[in-house]
C-alpha cells in the first residue's frame, strides 16, 4: 500500500515539475519584452509582414524566454538578441522583423482613441 501510494506521489511530482519547466518562462524567471509606438506597416514576422492598418500604431509584447538580451548595431540596423528564447528583432530604416517567434507569440496591443 505505502509503494504504491509512494509511486502515484513520485510520478505527480514529475508532472508537476514537467508542466513548470515546459511552461512559458519555467524555472531560469524571464523579462516582459514590449515594443511601445511601433507601426504595423513596418513589422513583418520571418519576412512576411503582419496584417492590419499599415498606418496603426501599437504596442508589441513578445511571450518569449528572455532572462538575457543583447544589443548590436550594424550600420543603421539594430539587432535585439533574446535567450534562452533565440529569437531576434531586427530594427531597420526598412521596418521592424521578428525572427524565431511564433505568430501565437506576438501580442498586439491596440491604442485606443483616446491613447497615444
Amino acid at each position: 500500500m505505502k509503494a504504491s501510494l509512494l509511486k502515484v506521489f513520485a510520478l505527480a511530482i514529475l508532472i508537476t515539475l514537467s508542466l513548470i519547466t515546459n511552461s512559458g518562462c519555467g524555472l531560469s524567471g524571464c523579462a516582459d519584452v514590449y515594443l511601445e509606438g511601433v507601426t504595423i506597416g513596418s513589422m513583418s514576422v520571418e519576412g512576411k509582414p503582419l496584417s492590419g492598418l499599415p498606418s496603426q500604431t501599437v504596442d508589441v509584447v513578445l511571450n518569449v524566454n528572455a532572462n538575457r538580451i543583447t544589443i548590436s548595431t550594424t550600420g543603421q540596423d539594430m539587432t535585439i538578441k533574446l535567450s534562452p528564447s533565440n529569437a531576434i528583432i531586427v530594427s531597420s530604416p526598412d521596418g521592424i522583423n521578428f525572427m524565431g517567434v511564433k505568430p501565437e507569440q506576438i501580442e498586439i496591443k491596440w491604442h485606443g482613441a483616446g491613447t497615444k
